[in-house]
């Protein structure tokens, strides 16, 4: 009996390790070839969500936006940077779509009950990828067709990297690839600095 239980449990393991991990708290930094555009921390738990817009250079010690909510006070506020002076805008509610990236990364892909379309080796998982592919044709590029392909290490259960290329229809030429990259991906307790406000909550407006 304990050894068909052990057969189950690894079979379950097996199982569960070749599917799309979608904790509830994680921390990254995204970037698209090569230059930072947004970082996240999201705590479900607490209610917490953090997303900073990097400048349009993509330097981080810049920054561009900032959007941090708190479910405790049922608020989003928003850091405006790019403005002069500086805005804060404590609007009622949220969090915005935009902040709980990375489950719309797993739905984009197939959902985090799908397990991997195929097993790559690459440099950048340091071995082994799961990784999972989508296919599609731009709406506006009408003769471009897409492979966007991600890429999780399998050794620590840890996305990598999605790599998109398009293809010209009639000619069946790579026409463009986009790497986006999930720079220091990491599911710990996260700090509670990572949810600090910028500015004093004293200058927001209300809305």
């Amino acid at each position: 009996m304990q050894m068909m239980n052990a057969m189950i449990v690894l079979l379950l393991s097996l199982f569960v390790n070749g599917q799309i991990p979608n904790p509830g708290q994680y921390r990254f930094t995204l970037t698209t070839n090569g230059v930072a555009q947004e970082r996240y921390a999201v705590d479900k738990q607490v209610g917490k969500m953090l997303r900073i817009w990097f400048s349009n250079i993509g330097d981080e010690e810049f920054g561009g936006n900032q959007d941090i909510y708190v479910r405790a006070d049922n608020r989003t506020y928003f850091f405006d940077f790019m403005s002069q002076p500086p805005q804060c805008i404590a609007n009622r509610g949220g969090p915005y779509n935009e902040m709980n990236y990375w489950p719309k990364v797993v739905d984009a892909f197939g959902g985090e009950s799908k397990t991997y379309d195929e097993l790559i080796f690459d440099a950048d998982c340091d071995g082994t990828c799961l990784t999972w592919t989508i296919e599609f044709n731009s709406t506006q590029h009408y003769h471009y067709h897409y492979q966007d392909r991600l890429y999780v290490k399998k050794s620590e259960r840890k996305p990598i990297k999605s790599v998109l290329k398009g293809y010209n229809m009639d000619t069946g030429k790579l026409v463009s690839t986009d790497v986006t990259r999930f720079i220091g991906w990491n599911t710990d307790k996260i700090p509670e600095y990572e949810f600090d406000y910028p500015m004093d909550l004293k200058t927001c407006y209300y809305a």
